[in-house]
């Protein structure tokens, strides 16, 4: 009898576990903002919510800086980020693009139906084409665009508004200043 209790004490421990791991909030830290330096892909994706035939591409995305999102509906940090996002986009000092990784367009609905989705555009990366492409292999992922649409960070993990204030914010604005020159 005493064995049995032992496989049950395993068995919650790895559920309890797996919960926690599952339930996890990897807040970008200091070191968060990872310098880059390589274009778009040059693939088109369907637009949620768009046109029918809309396609977002490197292209279609505005000229100036931008904050490109990777998210998903399923992804339990990205729900946690996105009253941040929302307001930093209130703040209108770039624009916002979305990515939906692997995401059903009904999901989306269901997900902006409280609030109006904090982005100017939402692509949906059905087959992973864009996130495999830039790196974004966990969610959330954001890169922060110039004004000709390459990338020039990366930002790991849960977006919090001091991170945007102290490291992202001042990089926006010395794009912001280059683009004018």
């Amino acid at each position: 009898m005493k064995w049995y209790g032992c496989v049950v004490l395993f068995a919650a421990t790895m559920v309890f576990c797996n919960f926690l791991y599952t339930v996890r909030l990897d807040y970008a830290g200091k070191d968060a903002v990872v310098a880059q330096d390589f274009p778009l892909p040059e693939d088109a994706l369907p637009v949620w919510n768009g046109a029918a035939g809309e396609r977002l591409t490197a292209r279609t995305l505005p000229d100036e800086p931008a904050l490109l999102f990777f998210f998903a509906s399923w992804c339990r940090p990205c729900l946690a980020e996105l009253p941040v996002i929302a307001g930093l986009a209130k703040r209108g000092d770039v624009p916002f693009v979305g990515i939906a990784v692997r995401d059903k367009p009904e999901r989306l609905e269901k997900l902006f139906k409280k609030s109006a989705p904090p982005y100017r555009v939402v692509g949906l990366d059905d087959n992973n084409v864009w996130s495999q492409k830039t790196g974004a292999a966990r969610l959330p992922t954001a890169f922060v665009l110039n004004a000709k649409h390459d990338v020039v960070a990366k930002i790991n993990g849960v977006m919090t508004e001091e991170l945007y204030m102290r490291a992202i914010l001042p990089l926006l604005r010395s794009l912001k200043d280059e683009k004018a020159l």
